[in-house]
Order: structure tokens, then sequence, then C-alpha cells
């Protein structure tokens, strides 16, 4: 569990031994946040037979719950086995309204074996707009002995009416110094910039060994217009296509502005492309990444594509004012 993660296990460990924990939750928080480590945990806790009291020193954020592990419902629970609880999974990148009408049915049924019935939505945010409204009748009409947690990456993609009609638990990790502490890591290979959708590239020496390779590709793309098949095949392959495009293109403005604290491959850029121009390239990226947060059915081979053909018009554009 991340160790920043302790102030809400302690809150939802004093609603659970007060018995007044929210019938529905929502956690939200960027990816790596932990909200699915936390949402896991939270469901186990709830569901376990022989809570047990966390004997770890640390306990500045208060008491905190753990499960035993040991009872039939957590044995049950972690072989994905326990009838009480249900996570609803997402096919094709997108939640429809008979996933989230099944969770109301599932309600509807009385608990086999303990008290409480527990629903998990790790990927609240691409329901569609039926879905939505499906688990809105389900928010409004509670059944008695039932918590349901919903998970968010984005939350503002939700409709307001579900927001409100859920208990709101919202991760804000530690950044620079403080995160590289949390995760162990050399406070030399971060800065103050460092935040928390960078972690996977910090923590797991495979993603940075990836990215390295897409940065290199992307710059090269980006000043001699080669590879550019390489990066929308490279963008595809990651789950940290978009943010790693994003990513690089920061880099480099930062090398540009002269902001760079490493001397890195970004360091020439101020000659190689003008400020200007790798502004454009940002706008472009980060307006494509909200809209693939907003759009329910997202094609991201086709939205990626039209990136990359945008990002050509722009350097094209560049060329011919030189």
């Amino acid at each position: 569990m991340k160790s920043w993660l302790a102030k809400e296990q302690a809150l939802f460990s004093q609603h659970i031994t007060a018995g007044n924990l929210p019938h529905a939750i929502l956690i939200s928080g960027v990816k790596g946040s932990g909200k699915e480590e936390l949402a896991n945990w939270l469901i186990q806790v709830i569901q376990c037979n022989q809570v047990v009291q966390d004997n770890s020193p640390d306990q500045s954020q208060g008491n905190i719950l753990q499960p035993c592990h040991q009872c039939k419902h957590c044995k049950l629970l972690l072989k994905n086995n326990y009838p009480d609880h249900s996570t609803v999974v997402a096919e094709k990148n997108l939640l429809g309204v008979d996933s989230v009408r099944k969770v109301s049915a599932f309600f509807e049924r009385t608990a086999q074996i303990g008290t409480i019935k527990t629903v998990l939505i790790p990927q609240a945010d691409i329901m569609t707009v039926a879905a939505a409204n499906a688990l809105l009748k389900t928010l409004e009409e509670p059944s008695d002995n039932s918590i349901i947690v919903l998970l968010s990456g984005e939350r503002d993609t939700l409709l307001p009416t579900i927001i409100s009609r859920c208990r709101l638990f919202e991760i804000r990790p530690p950044s620079g110094d403080i995160l590289a502490q949390h995760i162990n890591v050399s406070a030399n290979n971060t800065n103050a910039f460092t935040n928390l959708s960078h972690l996977p590239e910090l923590s797991s020496a495979d993603v940075a060994q990836e990215y390295e390779t897409f940065e290199r590709t992307f710059f090269n793309y980006i000043t001699k217009g080669e590879g550019r098949s390489q990066i929308v095949k490279m963008s595809l392959a990651s789950p940290y296509g978009l943010r790693w495009l994003e990513k690089a293109t920061t880099h480099a403005m930062r090398g540009a502005n002269g902001w760079s604290n490493q001397a890195d491959s970004t360091e020439s850029f101020s000659t190689l492309l003008n400020k200007d121009t790798l502004w454009h390239i940002y706008n472009k990226i980060t307006a494509t990444i909200n809209k693939s947060k907003t759009l329910s059915q997202v094609n991201i081979q086709f939205i990626l594509e039209k990136l990359i053909v945008d990002i050509d018009n722009i350097l094209i554009h560049e060329k011919s004012q030189e």
C-alpha cells in the first residue's frame, strides 16, 4: 500500500468502526495514485469476518484496520470467488448500460455469506450516458447493506448528479523530492516538476527504458522528420502513449527555455526548434488528451494519427517560415 494513502485508510477505518460508511463512495486520483489499491483494501476490510488492527509503528494518521487474509471471506475474495462482491469490468474501453443494470440486480439479491454486498466500478469515467443514468437510479434508491465504490481518474467527466450522491475521496499524492522519498528513488532522478503522472517511469526500470526510447524517437521525429510511423506505433503500444507525448514535449520546452537542470538531449532544442513551435505542438497534444477524456467512445488510433498529422502541419509551417 502506498504510504500516502494512510490518511484515507484511517478515515475509512473510523467510518467502518462507527458503522457509518457511506453507501456510495467515489475515489478520484490520477493514474498511479493508488486509488485501485485503496479500493481493494477497503472492500477486503468491509468483507473480512475477522478484521484486525494494524500494528505497524507508524500510526500517526490514526488507527487503520486490516483484513485478516485467513477467514473464508478473505480467501474467497482474493480468489475472486466471493459471492457478495462484484467488480464491473468494461468491454472494449466502454462501460455499457447492461453492465450497470447488473449492479442493480446484484444488490437486489440477499447476501449469501456476509451481511454486506459490495460493488467496485474501476473505470467509472468510461460509462456511456445510458449507463450513467442507470447508475444514478441505483444511487438514488440504495438497497440495504450495500456499498458501491467508483474509481475515477477524471471525475469531471462524470455526471454532476452522480458525484453529488457519492462521498468523494480525492487522492492528492506528494510531488518532487517528497514523492521520491515515498517511492525510494534517488532525488537525483527527480526535480520540482516531478509528479505522480511520472511515477511509472520513476519506479519501474523497464518503463523508464521504454520512455527513454520513446523520447529519443519523438525528438528525432520533430527535429529531423524521421520516425513518424514509429511514434504512432509506440504511442499505441503503450498505455502511457498520449501522456508521454505531452511529457516529452514539456521536456523539450524546458530545454529550449534553459530550465532543464540536467545535461541531456533537450539542451540543443533552442537551436533545433523555436519555442513557439514547441508551444503549438504542446497545445495540440493537450487538446487531444482533453478530448480523449471527454468522449465516451474513443478510437485511440484515430485520434493519435490525427494528432501526428497536426504536428506534421506545425512542423511544415515552421520550415516555410525559415
